[in-house]
């Protein structure tokens, strides 16, 4: 489980990592896109920041992910991201073929897995806790 664990971190790390500095050195050329695809992306580099801003992220989460001891807080920075990277993929790039839920399936598993394999320091944001209130 552990080796599981240790590939799971270095591959989606990686991965973040390597397309979060590919939006602000571009060395990964695009890969052909829908039209759908094309203009949701193209609204997104209009904007001048939005775009960067995925990339300060997805570095940061990638970093957290692969440091081994932020591992957590690294999915709960990079969830977002996959949720919408998923989302683009199955649903404006869905007639591609069969890359977008190749890639779709690596970041959704790789994520379960990891939160799983955390998820006693997850526990403590569900748990019923009277934060703030006096003890009577």
């Amino acid at each position: 489980m552990k080796t599981l664990e240790l590939f799971c971190r270095i591959t989606l790390g990686s991965v973040f990592l390597l397309f979060g500095i590919n939006k602000f050195v571009v060395f990964i050329p695009s890969p052909p896109m829908l039209p759908a695809a094309a203009k949701f992306i193209g609204a997104l580099l209009e904007t001048g920041y939005l775009w960067k801003i995925l990339g300060v992220m997805e570095i940061a989460g990638a970093c957290l992910v692969l440091s081994g001891r932020w591992t957590a807080l690294g999915l709960v920075v990079l969830a977002p991201i996959v949720v919408n990277i998923v989302s683009y993929l199955l649903i404006l790039q869905s007639g591609i073929g069969v890359p977008p839920f190749i890639m779709s399936a690596f970041l959704l598993s790789s994520g379960i897995y990891l939160a799983f394999r955390n998820k006693e320091r997850y526990t403590r944001l569900f748990l019923n806790r009277n934060y703030g209130t006096e003890n009577s």
